[in-house]
This record gives structure tokens, C-alpha cells and sequence, in this order.
């Protein structure tokens, strides 16, 4: 039986031209290659050659599971060069604040947020005190908390002190009154909205344990220490507002709340004072109330059909040249992202 089917073989294989059999294997072989191309369909590799594959993104993941890791964030590694000019601009605007000896230090960081490439840093290495910046976090800590227990938002609180841990405000225009009750719900307001640091503390501490170093842990951030300042620079701190505006960390409905909570900031004096009002800016601000003054706000300036992301953070003596600072450099990107394209 093999002999018979060797002869077979061997027969059909005289009787094709060997050129035949290059041009079957060149037509079946030519197509394959262009799909797998053009979809860009993923080709395995070995493990030695996947460490040795540096692709040109920064990601951020969720590790805490064995064979799930979420992507949260991810964005081109390199600056957008087409934004040098609007980059520039604000560099000069910073230098020429240092040259008056009001400020010492100031960081940008720029991200159109539907565009993969679109982003920039100014002095990205510069750390600062985050201070009411935080509050965003422990929000956040607690929504993902109401994910699977939705009526905690209800749940009523008793204000009956001052927390000794609260340094003292410069900016604060509501603040919760001693012996009220008040919803986790109503927290969240005033923690966002108008940056009260007693509503922010009562929230960690409704919160269950580790939640708030949970997100952290998870947005690649240092934990959280409620009795020492908390430093990070602008990029780092730009991942809490990265991940509400992609849904990648909260349910979507609870990213829309707490942007939604956001957009009622009343503080007014920097990212959103020259813009028109009809604007509308998820922001917060942190101050630093100590000899050696910081001010730093992050928005989302939802410009029709192209938001952007603007964090400032500034060091300097005079909180009204601080806020003048970055109500210029808003200002200077809204002017830019405003412009009609070509």
C-alpha cells in the first residue's frame, strides 16, 4: 500500500511543472501577508521576543489580578511636535514670571483628550504638594466604593469636629456647620465643589480600608499617608482625570457624577476666569497655605468637538500672581485650541 501510494505521489509531482508549484504557493502566500497586515493582526511571539518589543506607548494597567490587567490610560510616549509653538509660548510666559521674582517653579501638562498623540509637558519632573488636588482621589476612592453598595451615598454623618489633621484654607467659600448631618452624597459636594477639607476627611474615613491606596496602587501613584504631604508632579496626578474621562476606572455613570460634581467648582480665579462662560470646565485646585505658597488646578475644558486637559502647577510667594499665571496660560491654550482648523 505505501509503495502504491509513493508511485502516486510521484507520478502527480512529474506531471506539475516545479514553477507551477511556485506561483501556487506565491498566489496563496501574497494575499495572507497583505490581511494580516492591513487588519494588523496580532502575530504570537515567543516571550524573548516580546521583552525585546519596545512599542511607543506609555500604559497604564491594572495588576492586581493573575490573568486580567485593564488598560486604564494609554498615550503616545513621545510630545505631540506639532504643539511646540503653543508650548513655547507658555514657557515664555513662565520665564517671564520667574524674572519678576513671583514665581519659582510652574508645570503644564497639556492633552487633547481625543486625539492618541496630542499632548505635552512643561518641567514634568518638578513635584509638588497636591494638597486639594487629593480630594479628587478620595472621591473617587468612595464612588468605587458605591459601585457595589449604591445606597452608602445616602448614608447620613454626624459633624461634631473639626478634624485636627485639616490645615488651615485661604480659599473656602462654603464649609460644612458643626453638629449637622450630612449624606456621603453631600460630602462629595462639598469636598469637589467647594474644597471643604473636613467634608474630604470625613469621606476617607467612611470609606473601607485601602480603597483610596487601591486607586492609587492602581494608577501607578505612591500610597497616601492622611498625616504627610502627598507630592507628585503634573503628568502623575493627570491620570485621575484621564481615567474619569475615559470611563476606565469608575462605571461610566459614576465617572459622569463626579465630573458633573467637577464642573461646579466655585473657585473661579484661575483656569476658568478669562474663558467664556458658557464654557463648561471640570476643574479643581489645590492650595498650599504654608510660607512657601503652591497653587496648582486641573480642568477638562470641553471646547465643542475638541476637550483638552490643562493641569498648572505653580510655587511662589503671591497667590494672586499665582492665579493670574495660570488664568494666562488657560487663556493662551484657549486661544490656540479655539482656533478654526485649516
Amino acid at each position: 500500500m505505501k509503495q502504491i501510494i509513493v508511485e502516486k505521489w510521484y507520478s502527480m509531482t512529474r506531471r506539475i511543472p516545479l514553477y507551477w508549484v511556485l506561483i501556487i504557493a506565491l498566489i496563496i502566500a501574497i494575499p495572507y501577508n497583505l490581511y494580516i497586515n492591513h487588519f494588523n493582526i496580532p502575530v504570537a511571539h515567543s516571550e524573548e521576543q516580546k521583552e525585546s518589543c519596545n512599542l511607543p506607548y506609555n500604559l497604564v494597567q491594572i495588576n492586581r489580578n493573575t490573568f486580567v490587567h485593564p488598560i486604564l490610560l494609554a498615550e503616545v510616549a513621545t510630545e505631540d511636535p506639532k504643539l511646540n509653538p503653543l508650548k513655547e509660548k507658555i514657557n515664555a510666559l513662565i520665564e517671564e514670571k520667574k524674572n519678576d521674582k513671583t514665581l519659582t517653579s510652574a508645570s503644564v501638562y497639556f492633552n487633547i483628550l481625543n486625539s492618541a498623540d496630542g499632548w505635552f509637558g512643561i518641567n514634568n519632573d518638578q513635584k509638588y504638594n497636591l494638597a486639594s488636588l487629593l480630594k479628587v482621589a478620595f472621591v473617587m476612592a468612595m464612588l468605587k466604593d458605591a459601585e457595589d453598595n449604591p445606597a452608602m451615598l445616602d448614608k447620613k454623618i454626624h459633624f461634631t469636629k473639626h478634624l485636627s489633621a485639616v490645615e488651615g484654607q485661604n480659599i473656602l467659600n462654603h464649609a460644612l456647620q458643626l453638629g449637622n448631618y450630612y449624606t456621603i452624597k453631600e460630602l462629595l459636594q462639598y469636598a469637589i465643589c467647594y474644597s471643604d477639607n473636613d467634608a474630604a476627611y470625613l469621606i476617607v474615613e467612611a470609606c473601607k480600608t485601602g480603597s483610596l491606596n487601591k486607586l492609587l496602587t492602581d494608577l501607578q501613584l505612591p500610597p497616601c499617608d492622611l498625616y504627610k504631604e502627598y507630592i507628585a508632579n503634573a503628568e502623575e496626578y493627570s491620570r485621575l482625570f484621564r481615567v474619569l474621562c475615559n470611563g476606565s476606572y469608575l462605571s461610566n455613570d459614576l465617572s459622569e457624577y463626579a465630573l458633573e460634581l467637577l464642573t461646579k467648582s466655585d473657585f473661579n480665579e484661575g483656569i476658568t476666569k478669562k474663558l467664556d462662560k458658557n464654557i463648561i470646565v471640570a476643574r479643581k485646585f489645590g492650595e498650599r497655605t504654608q510660607e512657601n505658597k503652591e497653587l496648582h488646578e486641573f480642568g477638562i475644558i470641553y471646547l465643542k468637538g475638541n476637550p483638552y486637559l490643562l493641569g498648572i502647577m505653580t510655587k511662589g510667594n503671591d497667590y494672586k500672581q499665582l492665579e493670574e499665571l495660570i488664568s494666562t496660560i488657560s487663556t493662551t491654550v484657549y486661544e490656540e485650541m479655539a482656533k478654526p482648523a485649516l
